[in-house]
């Protein structure tokens, strides 16, 4: 009972023509959706002194595969800016690779992984959309994402619904709302496209990686190893004590110590991997208790390239 009344909690009773945000050729390749969750929808170009906004509501997330290397961005995202148009939606931010601020920006954005979603680091689009009619049964915000490699195009979506999620992903809803990360760093690379290296000691303020014994750094070493195509990124994240600019070097200095650790320790290729650090600017949990803190403190590997 008490199941069945969340489920009509979630979904909307009468519900409109839903917004349709296809594209010519594209596949749907990966679905997530959350009651009740928050999301960053950046509005300005990347800023080290300025966090993107954070919104809260229900949240649907989609990837797209277009067929076909031949369309640009550009041409990606047209059609799916003119139905938003069309839909009623305003267009509050909109930029390109090097305007949004490259690396920056898109590890601000909370993205599904690779390789369902792969974001080429010099050739992408990023667009916020809004609909401000209390009416509507569509997403009040919506976010796209479009970029490419040689064979086919990708598209990210994300919408914000006010209270509800559409009827077809209230199921989808229940079944993943209490799930988390799997605990095995290969699948959660795989599945998931990024993973916390939770074991590494670095010591209280400290940049170099202690000699402590690590699990998870020895299993992503020999994943890495023999998966000689992949490519990730190493992320340092911290609390939010102190400056964002002293945070952001003591993030890179923790990520750039990983990357030296599988480089020196574990023979693994450089080439495999780069490293950055994003400060306090993309926490998992409330800075404002010492736990949340604690988890806060991370470093975080992203999953760039399957090598496919």
């Amino acid at each position: 009972m008490i199941r069945n009344a969340f489920l009509a909690l979630l979904i909307t009773v009468s519900p409109a023509a839903a917004l349709d945000l296809s594209i010519p050729r594209g596949v749907e390749t990966r679905r997530e959706a959350s009651p009740a969750s928050t999301v960053r929808l950046p509005s300005s170009a990347w800023s080290a002194e300025i966090s993107p906004p954070v919104v809260e509501g229900a949240i649907r997330k989609r990837t797209l595969r277009v067929g076909g290397g031949a369309q640009t961005t550009l041409q990606l995202l047209r059609p799916l800016r003119t139905a938003l148009l069309e839909g009623g939606y305003v267009e509050v931010y909109e930029c390109e690779s090097l305007t949004c601020g490259g690396f920056d920006f898109r590890f601000q954005l909370d993205l599904l992984g690779e390789p369902e979603m792969h974001v080429d680091l010099g050739d992408f689009r990023y667009i916020l959309m809004e609909n401000s009619d209390e009416a509507t049964q569509d997403a009040r915000q919506v976010s796209l994402v479009v970029s490419r490699d040689a064979q086919v195009g990708y598209v990210h979506i994300t919408e914000v619904f006010p209270m509800r999620l559409p009827r077809e992903d209230a199921s989808l809803a229940l079944s993943t709302l209490s799930a988390n990360a799997s605990g095995d760093l290969h699948s959660d690379l795989e599945t998931r496209g990024h993973a916390v290296l939770d074991d590494l000691d670095f010591g209280s303020g400290a940049s170099e990686l202690s000699d402590a014994a690590s699990e998870s750094l020895a299993d992503l070493a020999a994943w890495l190893r023999a998966n000689p195509n992949v490519i990730i990124a190493i992320v340092g994240h911290t609390d939010a004590v102190g400056s964002l600019a002293a945070n952001t070097a003591l993030s890179q200095r923790r990520a750039e110590s990983v990357r030296g650790r599988l480089r020196d320790g574990y023979d693994v290729d450089p080439a495999q991997m780069q490293a950055d650090g994003v400060g306090f600017l993309a926490p998992i949990a409330s800075n404002l208790t010492e736990a949340g803190r604690a988890e806060n403190r991370r470093v975080e590997v992203i999953l760039l390239s399957d090598g496919t």
